[in-house]
């Protein structure tokens, strides 16, 4: 339960198994979009990512890239895996 931007409460409302079967059709369309970055990214480099990126998956930048302020050098620049709000919709609607 989100509770508002600056909350200091937050709630577990409830816990949900999901199983997938190796040959489910969203997991592989999941995996296309993994093999998809993944290719990507070793053929044409880190700077070639983007959030645009997958249909069900996407990779985005992770923390604070930029320069520091405070020691005026170029924080390095890191991406992590993100679910897109559609797959996390479907996630919950499967769930039910």
């Amino acid at each position: 339960m989100w509770h508002g931007k600056n909350s200091k409460k937050a709630e577990l409302l409830e816990v949900e198994s999901l199983d997938f079967a190796e040959d489910d059709q969203l997991i592989n369309e999941i995996k296309v979009d993994y093999d998809l970055i993944r290719k990507k990214l070793i053929k044409h480099g880190f700077e070639s990512l983007t959030g645009k990126d997958g249909k069900w998956i996407q990779t985005r930048t992770k923390g604070t890239g930029g320069i520091n302020p405070r020691t005026g050098k170029r924080r390095p620049i890191t991406r992590a895996f993100y679910a897109r709000t559609k797959l996390v919709k479907k996630i919950f609607e499967m769930g039910r």
